[in-house]
């Protein structure tokens, strides 16, 4: 007992579990091979916690001692203290180091952590157009988010199921569980960002843990079965670890290798010596699983912010170093922040706790509101700076999102889906992904100039292939396949622009330093996942439209790819002129090519057999056998791929002769 209140009985196999948790989620961000799949650590640590927890409460009900108040006054006790430190470091190393922008981002995050919401901020942003990973240093706290939802709902929820009986309460977790499990194998195809961050989709495996709590299976009491038993869980936990990779689909099925390793653990862990339970509860793995909350607050930051310093990824031993600052960090923060504050009463009453709570979370509230009211603090910068960060910010297509989506988000009667002359009937039609809409701003030039209209219709990742899903594109092969009904439909449309990331879609991997993640193609053809299929999905896609809209007689202009840079391009030019930086980022125009490998024969080929019109921006972009990031100083680009405003107009004159055509 603690005071009035009853206490679960400690087992050191479970602080040996989190830590078997925490270091593979550690090592996978720091990149250390072998640990592909290390990201399950935290699915860990989610079936931990739903166990842990409802033995609390359990324990609390059987006594009679449960209290809503209290069982909060503890979990402010157990995370507030560390992650406010991690936040206030995060807060003044952002202020050091991160432009505007990313400040503005950092400070949007900083009130979605304390508020608990950090999931559904990272889950919206979560889109083709925000900004890498790396480049978000409270990311991580999307796990926090998704516990303290659940804390705030399963106390009352588990308190209602006990009171009507124990089979009642067996019946209401298991139902919970496999709800929230159903959900998740629909979204892990349906939705994934929305699988990875929601607790909707994420409940079972804390429902899992709680079932375990709930249950109270008795353990085997054989020897040879509780070794076989733990041997399972562990290589259960281990196989997802070392085997999966972020391309993994997950959570999805794959979510239950390790949860249920996990499981296996916690049921055998307590009931008897095992050669396996020896291990995790060896004094190492059990400090570190006591110092695994605040190793897991304090790695993600420091790793984000030293990358964001450096400009580049660590070298092995910059990688090493800043694990051990990570572990350091951790030890003083266990030892100097949360051990003060985890007592009851010895130190800080209840009321002081909640008080603490509020007000640092007021404070940090405010202080998000001020960074984004003053646009991420540019007067941090020299105006100079400040010039070439603007055309990442706000030399962008206007109209970007205009109407950007899935299918439902594109009909040829929205008026937010044209451009061009307001009066005349729309005889264009722009169909691609963001790099199609980067394009509209010269494209509703051209059709003003010539009293045109068309039609703009573009969802982020999905490239105009017909009969193809693209992994990073949710119901993409349905949006293209409305977007042809459409211009079928339509006999006002005569010319179809299409324009797409073609390499991208191709090769399946983003071009050198651009963390745009991986996108794989799948058809009724090759419905397996493999970047050795991509080419052939892709070249079969890209034909099936161009086919679809020559037999219905419409004239295509296809763009070609617009080069690549691997490469933040704002943001590298700003880290010259502070000198932080002498990388000359532009591509080889003999880089663009090879990198044009499957795309330029495919794009050659189809131009033979349909008579298309190909417009390729190359050859206004890659003059000199560089390709230009930049036009007097100022970046023709927002990001490592995407054209600015400017660099947009710089393709008009290529534009217009086949616009020109079709008038």
């Amino acid at each position: 007992m603690r005071g009035n209140h009853a206490v679960p009985q400690y087992r050191a196999d479970i602080d040996g579990l989190r830590a078997l948790a925490v270091v593979p989620v550690v090592f996978w961000h720091f990149g250390i091979p072998r640990f592909s799949g290390g990201f399950v650590g935290v699915d860990v640590f989610f079936v931990i916690s739903g166990f842990l927890i409802t033995s609390l409460i359990r324990a609390e009900m059987k006594a009679g001692t449960f209290s809503i108040a209290y069982f909060y006054e503890r979990r402010i006790r157990r995370i507030f203290p560390a992650l406010f430190a991690v936040l206030l470091l995060s807060a003044v190393l952002g202020l050091l180091l991160l432009f505007p922008t990313d400040l503005k981002r950092f400070a949007e995050s900083l009130q979605a952590t304390v508020v608990f919401g950090s999931n559904f901020v990272f889950h919206n942003l979560a889109g083709y157009w925000d900004v890498a990973s790396e480049r978000k240093p409270l990311l991580h706290t999307w796990s926090l988010a998704v516990e303290e939802q659940f804390y705030l709902l399963f106390p009352l929820t588990l308190l209602l199921l006990t009171r009507a009986g124990r089979r009642a309460e067996m019946a209401g977790i298991a139902s919970i569980l496999l709800v929230s499990f159903i959900l998740n194998l629909w979204a892990v195809r349906a939705d994934p960002i929305a699988d990875f961050f929601l607790l909707p989709y994420r409940a079972w495996e804390l429902m899992l843990g709680s079932l375990l709590a709930v249950a109270r299976f008795p353990g085997p009491q054989n020897r040879l079965m509780r070794e076989a038993i733990m041997a399972a869980g562990l290589l259960l936990v281990l196989a997802a670890v070392f085997y999966y990779t972020p391309d993994t689909p997950f959570p999805g099925a794959a979510a239950v290798v390790p949860c249920l390793g996990a499981a296996l653990l916690i049921y055998c862990g307590g009931s008897g010596i095992t050669l396996v339970g020896s291990a995790l509860q060896c004094r190492p793995a059990v400090f570190t699983g006591l110092i695994s909350y605040s190793l897991y607050l304090w790695h993600w930051p420091l790793l984000v912010f030293a990358r964001y310093a450096l400009f580049r990824q660590l070298s092995p031993g910059e990688t090493w170093f800043l694990i051990g600052i990570s572990v350091v960090c951790a030890i003083v923060s266990w030892r100097l922040i949360e051990q003060p504050f985890r007592g009851r009463a010895e130190r800080f009453s209840r009321k002081q706790v909640f008080a603490f709570g509020a007000t640092v979370s007021a404070g940090a509230l405010v202080a998000g509101a001020i960074l984004q009211l003053h646009g991420g603090l540019p007067s941090r910068f020299s105006p100079k700076v400040q010039a070439i960060l603007a055309a990442g910010s706000a030399d962008q297509s206007p109209r970007r999102y205009g109407c950007v989506g899935p299918p439902k988000h594109w009909d040829a009667d929205a008026t937010e889906c044209r451009f061009g002359a307001p009066a005349r009937a729309p005889s264009l039609l722009l169909w691609g992904d963001s790099h199609a809409s980067v394009l509209l701003p010269v494209l509703a030039q051209l059709a003003m100039e010539r009293g045109q209209a068309g039609y703009f219709a573009t969802h982020h990742s999905c490239a105009p292939l017909l009969g193809v899903q693209v992994s990073r594109a949710d119901g993409c092969e349905a949006f293209n396949a409305r977007i042809l009904a459409e211009a079928m439909r339509d006999p006002n449309i005569r010319t179809v622009i299409l324009a797409g990331h073609w390499a991208k879609m191709a090769e399946g991997t983003a071009y050198q330093h651009d963390d745009a993640g991986t996108s794989f193609l799948t058809d009724r053809q090759t419905r397996l996942r493999s970047l050795d299929k991509n080419p052939e999905v892709f070249a079969r896609g890209l034909t099936r439209t161009i086919a679809a809209l020559a037999k219905a007689h419409k004239d295509v202009v296809l763009v070609a790819s617009i080069p690549e840079v691997g490469w933040p391009v704002p943001e590298t030019m700003a880290r010259l002129a502070l000198g932080h930086s002498s990388q000359d980022i532009r591509p080889t125009a003999a880089a663009f090519q090879a990198r044009q490998r499957h795309v330029l024969p495919l794009v050659q080929r189809l131009q033979r057999i349909y008579g298309i019109s190909v417009v390729y921006p190359d050859t206004v972009l890659c003059r000199t056998g560089r390709c230009e990031v930049s036009e007097d100083g100022v970046p023709i680009y927002v990001d490592a791929h995407h054209l600015s405003y400017r660099g947009a107009l710089l393709l008009k004159p290529l534009l217009k002769a086949p616009i020109d055509r079709s008038y």
